[in-house]
């Protein structure tokens, strides 16, 4: 344990140095963005990240209750505290995260590999776009999270988070085109992440149609 603590410090030193030239409104604007995937994360796959000696709720209060007073040297005190509770709790929701996109990947795959079966057993071929975007998107999936793991081990928290969020959503698309049911616990983030791209997707293509 103490070389990971060592990691964290050392990371977090890191973006110290990184950040003396950078304003407390910068580094609120982009600790803002960090919390907000967190809390994401959180909300869609109901997941509850153990934390630091904060919540993730109470570090969010905390910043913005501090730069509603106005006080600089408060406001970057409190900032260095929430960036490094912020860190702790990012490390711990990526060992959730990776289980999730490792099992519903697997879950995706195992999908086409009886779809492919039926297929052959069967007289009704698959449409090779629908053939296409299955394999594609598993690619991508499995792309997604292994770099992902790459970034968690370099200590990119944010963006191993991130990269595994990307990574559901393709194992989710490829669920789709295949028209598999959304696992429950996924239904969620189904919801919320995929739907509006796949929607997207399906109108553009229904607009291309009718130009032609």
């Amino acid at each position: 344990m103490k070389w990971i603590s060592s990691v964290i410090i050392f990371c977090f030193a890191l973006g110290l140095v990184a950040k003396t030239t950078m304003s407390y409104r910068e580094r609120k604007k982009q600790l803002d963005g960090k919390i907000a995937l967190v809390l994401d994360i959180k909300e869609q796959l109901k997941l509850e990240p153990e934390t630091g000696k904060s919540s993730i709720e109470t570090i969010r209060t905390q910043v913005e209750e501090t730069y509603r007073a106005g006080n600089r040297v408060e406001m970057e005190k409190t900032l260095s505290l929430a960036e490094g509770e912020l860190i702790i709790t990012q490390r711990k929701l990526c060992f959730p995260m990776e289980e999730s996109a490792n099992g519903l990947y697997q879950k995706a795959m195992g999908g086409w590999i009886i779809l492919e079966g039926e297929e052959k057993n069967s007289n009704k071929p698959i449409e090779w776009d629908t053939k296409e975007k299955i394999q594609r998107y598993l690619m991508m999936a499995k792309s997604e999270k292994d770099h992902a793991k790459e970034y968690f081990l370099s200590g990119n928290y944010q963006l191993s988070l991130h990269t595994y969020k990307r990574s559901l959503v393709y194992s989710l698309m490829s669920l789709r085109s295949q028209k598999a049911e959304i696992p429950e616990e996924f239904q969620s983030a189904d919801s919320v992440w995929v739907q509006p791209i796949w929607m997207g997707l399906h109108k553009q293509k229904q607009n291309t149609i009718q130009e032609n």
